[in-house]
């Protein structure tokens, strides 16, 4: 299993500060962008007590459908007295992702990764899934990911498995504890120093297919091969139901989809049409987007 709820990545340098709401069927960001000592007048539009903001914020923007626009409504005021910024901030927008009504066509999947993103500039960016993309265009490193897009992440959504917030994995990435909107609660700060930096630490909270137990199968004939679904953190079971993809590099799959059962279990059929003793059958098991989650391999007997 996966630890669940809101997780604070603090000391990462960030310069801006967030107010972060987390439910069941949503989650997004507030972005304030920090006065600092020294610091001439910040350019704003205008002047909002943090108590009358708050009462804006608490009630999330859901316009266009739910579709994931960025809600750039009032930016540019200047906050005062809100809190955790001593010399006040500019307010930048809120970004959101519903997981009811309209939203991404398919992104919203097993083995879901969702990023809430800011630009260069501070503001908020759309959420995306980013295993919901091409082959071509798929990046598992975190760091290239963002170089790639020129934003840097805020808000990040480990999804092994498509469902109510409360069963997944969210981090704030911040400098200093963010702001709790409508009884957000912390589940566990963790020091961004304490972070391998491999570029992968997400896989950790993801699931992997493997082969319950060697299975031969004779050259020209046909075998069944059972696998099961196993957190990658622990090595525990992973018990889901879902639909995997397969790929091999040789013989023949009659069925290229495989449903595993309630338990994370299930088989697949492989044929060595064409093959001799000595050769191997290597079967790659995907989820709907994401590749790779398993390789399983046949010897030829």
């Amino acid at each position: 299993m996966i630890e669940t709820g809101l997780h604070v990545i603090y000391n990462t340098t960030a310069r801006l500060h967030y107010a972060v709401d987390v439910q069941d069927t949503y989650a997004g960001i507030c972005v304030f962008e920090p006065c600092q000592e020294g610091q001439v007048a910040p350019d704003y539009i205008g002047e909002i007590a943090w108590q009358d903001l708050k009462e804006a914020l608490e009630k999330p923007q859901d316009s266009f459908n739910k579709a994931g626009f960025v809600d750039l409504e009032g930016n540019g005021v200047f906050v005062r007295d809100l809190p955790g910024c001593p010399r006040g901030a500019v307010y930048k927008g809120r970004s959101y992702i519903f997981l009811d009504g309209m939203v991404g066509h398919d992104e919203l999947t097993d083995y879901a990764l969702i990023d809430i993103m800011t630009d260069n500039n501070g503001f908020p960016l759309p959420w995306r899934n980013r295993f919901a993309q091409s082959a071509r265009e798929k990046v598992d490193y975190s760091f290239r990911h963002r170089a790639r897009t020129q934003a840097s992440n805020a808000l990040v959504i480990f999804m092994p498995i498509a469902g109510p917030l409360s069963g997944a994995r969210v981090e704030l990435l911040c400098d200093q504890d963010p702001i709790l909107l409508n009884g957000t609660s912390v589940a566990g700060r963790i020091d961004d120093a304490t972070i391998p930096n491999d570029g992968v630490w997400f896989k950790q909270f993801y699931f992997h297919a493997v082969g319950t137990e060697v299975v031969p199968v004779p050259a020209g004939g046909r075998a069944d091969v059972p696998i099961t679904l196993k957190w990658n953190g622990d090595g525990a079971p992973c018990p889901h139901a879902l639909t995997l993809k397969l790929d091999s590099d040789a013989g023949y799959l009659p069925k290229r989809r495989l449903a595993t059962d309630a338990q994370g279990q299930g088989s697949f059929a492989i044929e060595a049409l064409g093959l001799r003793p000595g050769d191997r059958i290597s079967v790659k098991v995907n989820t709907e987007h994401y590749t790779a989650i398993g390789k399983i391999i046949v010897e030829v007997v």
